[in-house]
């Protein structure tokens, strides 16, 4: 659509003496829908509709984002990430080179949110309110919700890319209260695809049962034991470590800075041979689909740890530039406003060869534990988690539920003592949260499957 007027953009900024230009537009749409006990809370769509400009000149890249979209808009906002980049000066920045995504489109979207009215998006919300009421829960809160974009890339040396982005999803949370205890429940289903999407497993009634029914065993549930033991993960929370704990210290710019632990160890066993992690753009088995980055890169499957052996790191242009590597399709932006940074997408541990029954079967004493529910990170590893339930097990059977369970170490440690994989992936994805990062926010994907710790602190009750 603008493809001209970048033309002419990229040649004034040759003209300039910049060795590199780029001009991302994006338009992009959020909507949002809250039932909070059965009153709508909130019904909101947002639409952001713009360029984000980046020049390097003299080895430094200048940024500039414009909402006018006019030839003279663009062209001012061109000229002033130009300015930015000599004004900075005497940089060593560069981009490496890439092939361009070109023009990719999602196809087999039965029911874009965009073509579906505001009744037919409440009543999503609405039915899981109703189901959860139904079946007993107090205080209920469900959402909709949806994130649409269309990005053009156009770069020095005939880059050209288009592509969508596309995410819808429902949640549910449900509060249970009974002798003066509390039981707290979640669901968040999403993915990229139309409306249709949510039936089945990820209907509005399914995601207010699954949330019910973990209010109610959170309610029944009590403090785990304190100490070390095995910790079996289930996928959700498999995924919080692919995500949190790991794949943050495989983002290029963490790592040729020398601020994560994985710097300089390609090659190197780091994790039991058990452990394959892997960030992809997309995954026939969940997540959010992103065919191309947003500079315009298309994305990859990204092996990070192969069989415990550290095999990648992951790229924006500028990272790969900077190792001397090839771009991964790992530059994104929260939207146009933003300049590109390194960024994980869809981030999982890889299946084994286990079945879940069987791993806890195989565990004299433990921990099985689901539903994350925050925590904190650090760059060399350490980490403090938080799963809301779970189970204690018990010479291979699960004896009674726990709650509030906290669990701490360091992720390259807990990576070799994972001694047992399941074969269940699963990869979760949703439109009500996402990454944080250099105060920019990006939806991502994470899971993997049923796997276990031999050995992890746990916090609870001697």
């Amino acid at each position: 659509m603008h493809e001209d007027t970048a033309a002419r953009l990229l040649e004034r900024a040759a003209g300039l003496g910049a060795s590199f230009a780029e001009i991302r537009v994006e338009d992009a749409v959020t909507e949002n829908i809250t039932v909070t006990n059965g009153r709508v809370s909130a019904l909101t769509t947002t639409r952001k509709r713009g360029a984000g400009i980046r020049v390097l000149y003299g080895g430094a890249m200048g940024f500039s984002a414009t909402s006018d979209l006019s030839p003279q808009g663009l062209e001012k906002a061109l000229l002033e990430a130009y300015h930015v980049a000599k004004a900075v000066g005497g940089g060593d920045r560069r981009v490496a080179d890439a092939q361009p995504a070109g023009r990719l489109s999602l196809g087999g979207v039965k029911k874009h949110p965009s073509a579906a009215g505001w009744e037919e998006k409440l009543d999503i919300a609405m039915r899981a309110y109703r189901r959860a009421v139904e079946l007993g829960g107090q205080v209920v809160t469900t959402r909709y919700g949806a994130y649409y974009a269309a990005t053009e890339v156009y770069a020095t040396g005939g880059f050209k890319a288009s592509f969508e982005k596309l995410l819808v999803g429902v949640s549910a949370s449900v509060v249970l209260r009974e002798n003066g205890k509390t039981g707290n429940g979640y669901e968040s289903v999403g993915g990229t695809g139309g409306l249709e999407l949510l039936q089945g497993d990820m209907s509005p009634e399914a995601v207010a049962q699954k949330a019910f029914e973990r209010a109610k065993l959170h309610l029944e549930a009590s403090p785990p034991p304190a100490g070390e033991m095995a910790v079996i993960t289930r996928p959700d929370l498999t995924g919080v470590f692919a995500h949190e704990s790991f794949g943050h210290l495989t983002e290029a710019d963490h790592v040729y800075t020398g601020a994560s632990p994985l710097h300089g160890r390609l090659g190197e066993e780091i994790a039991s041979e058990n452990v394959t992690i892997v960030d992809a753009g997309w995954d026939e088995r969940g997540g959010v689909r992103l065919l191309a980055d947003d500079e315009g890169v298309a994305t990859r499957r990204t092996v990070l740890v192969e069989r415990g052996v550290l095999r990648g790191y992951l790229h924006s242009r500028e990272s790969a530039a900077e190792m001397g590597m090839e771009p991964t399709g790992n530059g994104r932006a929260q939207d146009y406003a933003h300049d590109p940074i390194v960024r994980m997408r869809n981030t999982f541990f890889e299946a084994g060869d286990w079945s879940e029954d069987e791993i806890v079967e195989d565990t004299r004493h433990g921990l099985i534990l689901d539903m994350p529910a925050g925590g904190q990170v650090q760059l060399d590893g350490t980490f403090t988690f938080n799963a809301m339930l779970g189970y204690l097990i018990e010479n291979g059977e699960r004896v009674k539920p726990v709650r509030d369970v906290v669990l701490a170490g360091n992720i390259l440690e807990m990576l070799r003592y994972i001694d047992a994989v399941a074969g269940n992936v699963e990869i979760r994805t949703s439109p009500f949260g996402g990454c944080g990062k250099g105060g920019q926010h990006a939806y991502v994907g994470l899971g993997g499957p049923t796997l276990r710790a031999a050995k992890l602190l746990v916090g609870g009750r001697k």
